[in-house]
């Protein structure tokens, strides 16, 4: 039997298909999981990138920090400051023409090295009037901070909800030094008295 060169050629052709086909099947999925690494190394980079971003603004965020300190009030240990902080939310409430219905604190927790209590406020009042006690809230710098504020109008035409105010300080050490207590806070909060 003789191979004419057309025949030759023609199979030459489908030779080097069929391992060109062949390669492409075993190949693929090794090129999938290279893209897929450069995506992977691409990302790696862009964060480290970040890191070294942050490290670098280091001392600019321990200033900050020692800023803030300064700022957080201090309370002797044992002192319930709970009263002492619903006064102040209804005196910045009352001040503003927003008139609250009820506070209920929560128990206080600690947060690294600093103290916090939660107070739910039920209120009733003007927009205005909410956006004035909000900004005063703010204004309390490290203080306060409000969280989970709900609005809904009500059938006089009046704004009525909630919120809940966080409200951080410290505690003075105990004299011959600091007592261990457990966090129930993250154990990456930094902030010390």
């Amino acid at each position: 039997m003789k191979i004419s060169s057309r025949e030759m050629i023609l199979a030459w052709i489908a030779g080097v298909a069929a391992l060109g086909g062949l390669t492409y099947l075993l190949v693929e999925p090794t090129l999938k999981e290279w893209t897929l690494l450069e995506g992977k190394k691409a990302e790696s980079l862009r964060q480290v990138g970040n890191q070294k971003r942050l490290i670098a603004q280091s001392s600019n965020w321990d200033a900050k920090l020692s800023e803030l300190k300064k700022k957080l009030p201090t309370h002797p240990q044992g002192k319930d400051v709970t009263t002492d902080l619903q006064i102040l939310i209804e005196k910045l409430a009352r001040v503003n023409g927003l008139n609250l219905i009820s506070r209920e604190a929560e128990k206080e927790t600690l947060r690294g090295n600093m103290y916090e209590v939660a107070v739910n406020c039920k209120w009733e009042g003007k927009l205005e009037a909410l956006a004035r006690f909000l900004f005063d809230i703010q204004k309390e710098d490290v203080i306060l901070d409000v969280s989970q504020l709900t609005i809904s109008p009500n059938e006089k035409k009046v704004l009525r909800g909630g919120f809940t105010v966080y409200c951080s300080y410290s505690r003075v050490p105990p004299p011959g030094g600091e007592k261990k207590i457990e966090s129930k806070g993250p154990k990456n909060d930094v902030l010390s008295p």
